[in-house]
């Protein structure tokens, strides 16, 4: 390319290149292959994941229910499922599956529930309510 512009300059002549495109299949280059298959390898991760806190979740509310049911019986379960498809956290849902086992009457598992001044870690709206 230098030797033409050396002649070009020679005889007072201008040479415009124009850079001819290139057409490639982008799927065929080493790197589209490589970023795609981290990719598929990293939802795949997150997805993994994802599946195992919801399964978690979904084991301890019916934990939850069945120990109501055997301590309470099946009128407080179908009582405390309503507040607890309300509850997606893992932290909260494990306090109550602790308070469930600890309570040894349906008033002191129910406080759980209630709104205390000063409980900062209240575990349901209060349009919820619980039957004594």
């Amino acid at each position: 390319m230098n030797d033409i512009n050396l002649l070009a300059s020679l005889f007072d002549v201008k040479i415009k290149v124009k850079p001819m495109p290139i057409q490639i299949d982008i799927r065929k280059v080493p790197f589209y292959k490589w970023g795609r298959e981290e990719g598929f390898k990293e939802g795949k991760r997150e997805g993994l994941k994802e599946g195992e806190q919801r399964g978690l979740i979904k084991g301890l509310k019916k934990a939850i229910l069945l120990d109501i049911q055997v301590k309470f019986g099946s009128s407080k379960a179908k009582q405390i499922k309503n507040l607890l498809d309300k509850i997606n956290d893992i932290n909260r849902l494990e306090k109550i599956k602790k308070e469930a086992i600890r309570a040894e009457n349906w008033e002191d598992f129910s406080k759980i529930f209630r709104n205390h001044k000063g409980n900062k870690s209240k575990i349901y709206n209060n349009s919820d309510r619980i039957e004594k």
